[in-house]
């Protein structure tokens, strides 16, 4: 018998063809899922790096925020409102108007002024003129001694004074005396000083005024003066001296 004739090979080309499909996409599969598996690998790895940075690194991880949190209280702790310390010790009185003996002891004070302050002390609180025992002016930066008696009413505008034990010393630090009143023997030692006019006196003029106490009575005064030009003046333990637009240099 006659053998079959072979069929010619191209004519089975197309099942070449599909296998060739066939390995091309295997190719293609296996490297898509060498990409994915290398994808996936390196998100791992990232992970793992992560989680070895987070567990080598936790301490500092915890110090870091430690430090933040030290740093939030500190700004916590600077944003606070900050409040000033008291520096009335309890001893200073403000302006206002006080029955003595009631709401301030009876007795010697030492009042400063805030620029222009107005002192009085009355026998009731009518606002009459006859009810005034005493009053004053103080200028600029002057002070005084005033002495008050239980059952007065003294009033203090633009100032403020203290209990003469507690009150601040009105010794210059220079020697220079200037405005206002100085117990003799406590802040300017006895005897005769020259007095000189200061050169922008008010009207040309200063005030001089050597009393026995502080209460501002007339009675108390032992001597007084309008000075016009520089002067000299004695005073005992004991007086009050006032100066009003003068000035004594001790130094």
């Amino acid at each position: 018998m006659a053998e079959k004739a072979k069929k010619p090979f191209y004519k089975k080309w197309w099942v070449w063809g599909i296998v060739l499909l066939i390995v091309i996409i295997g190719i293609s599969t296996g490297d898509n899922e060498e990409s994915d598996t290398t994808v996936a690998g390196t998100s791992d790895e990232q992970e793992m790096e992560t989680e070895t940075v987070v567990d080598e690194q936790g301490n500092t991880a915890e110090e870091v925020d430690g430090s933040a949190a030290d740093e939030t209280d500190e700004l916590e702790e600077s944003t606070e409102p900050v409040v000033e310390e008291e520096t009335n010790d309890g001893a200073t009185i403000e302006s206002g108007t006080y029955i003595v003996g009631e709401e301030i002891p009876a007795g010697e004070y030492l009042v400063f002024s805030n620029g222009m302050a107005y002192i009085e002390s009355s026998s009731d609180s009518t606002g009459s003129l006859e009810s005034i025992i005493f009053n004053d002016n103080l200028m600029g930066d002057a002070h005084s001694y005033v002495t008050v008696k239980d059952g007065e009413y003294f009033k203090l505008q633009g100032g403020y004074m203290y209990p003469v034990n507690e009150a601040p010393s009105v010794i210059p630090e220079d020697g220079v005396y200037e405005d206002g009143m100085y117990k003799v023997g406590q802040d300017i030692p006895a005897g005769e000083y020259k007095v000189l006019l200061n050169h922008n006196a008010a009207a040309g003029m200063g005030y001089l005024e050597v009393s026995s106490d502080s209460s501002h009575q007339l009675g108390s005064i032992v001597t007084n003066e309008l000075a016009q030009a520089d002067m000299y003046i004695t005073v005992s333990e004991g007086q009050y001296l006032k100066l009003q637009d003068l000035t004594i240099e001790t130094e």
